[in-house]
């Protein structure tokens, strides 16, 4: 398990923002957007899953994908902050459509008090594996009686160039993301998203509808990627009371589902 260290800086703060499209009037004033730190963990997800995906005896497969991702934010970072993160393997999983390895990332203060914790799920398409390991990772099914409980839709604009903005504060330079022809050559008809941006921009608009725009409320937030999304056509993220303070959420772009099962959790006070 490796150990990485940094400090939450200021600029990034409001970097992460505006490639995020959050216009979130509390950034300025110390508040640091709750998706943050999946710009910073990149990194630490890389060097996790290379000897993970190393030491599982899988056969098969056809490349890996970003499949689900899930945060919880613990206790609040305030801009100047040191923090460290560590990234470690905690599961395993044979599923229908392959191989889930999924790595736990946790993002700490300078005496070690987690602040953020990120389960970070990879399938490895097609992919079979003879021995699961670890625990299951946290669920967040979308309730089917959530159905029947809408909350609204919240709409967020997706900018041509928001693949590069995200690229630039995350250090997430994918091809497809940054590159035509690249994404062509992938079967795409053009440049997608990275995962993670298009889960910050589904998170501004959950904030918006479910929160009044206060992100300090948010507590968690997971979903499931299941299309690329593309620049410049917007999103529309649509809730549904799932109890308890909890919205279920899905995220939509020109009539297609890109996230799934989403899950949002809310402070009640």
């Amino acid at each position: 398990m490796t150990e990485f260290r940094g400090r939450v800086d200021e600029d990034a703060v409001i970097a992460f923002a505006r490639a995020t499209n959050d216009p979130g009037d509390l950034y300025a004033d110390g508040v640091v957007p709750p998706l943050f730190t999946t710009a910073v963990v990149h990194g630490a997800f890389g060097a996790a899953i290379r000897p993970m995906t190393a030491s599982v005896a899988m056969q098969g497969g056809a490349g890996s994908v970003h499949a689900e991702h899930d945060i919880r934010l613990l206790r609040p970072m305030v801009p100047g902050m040191p923090i460290r993160w560590e990234a470690a393997p905690y599961s395993v999983r044979q599923t229908a459509a392959g191989v889930m390895l999924v790595i736990r990332i946790v993002v700490s203060d300078e005496a070690g008090l987690p602040l953020v914790e990120h389960y970070w799920s990879s399938l490895t398409i097609g992919a079979t594996v003879d021995t699961e390991s670890g625990a299951d990772k946290p669920d967040h099914a979308f309730p089917a009686s959530a159905r029947s409980r809408p909350i609204g839709t919240g709409r967020i604009s997706v900018d041509r160039d928001q693949s590069f903005r995200y690229g630039g504060v995350s250090g997430d330079r994918n091809g497809h993301a940054i590159d035509d022809e690249i994404a062509r050559s992938e079967g795409f008809p053009g440049k997608i998203l990275q995962g993670l941006c298009t889960f910050a921009l589904a998170s501004v608009a959950v904030v918006d509808v479910a929160a009044e725009g206060d992100a300090r409320r948010l507590r968690r937030f997971a979903g499931r990627f299941s299309a690329p999304a593309r620049p410049g056509r917007d999103l529309a993220v649509e809730l549904y009371d799932a109890g308890e303070g909890a919205v279920a959420f899905e995220a939509w772009q020109d009539g297609v589902a890109v996230i799934k099962h989403g899950r949002a959790e809310l402070a009640l006070d």
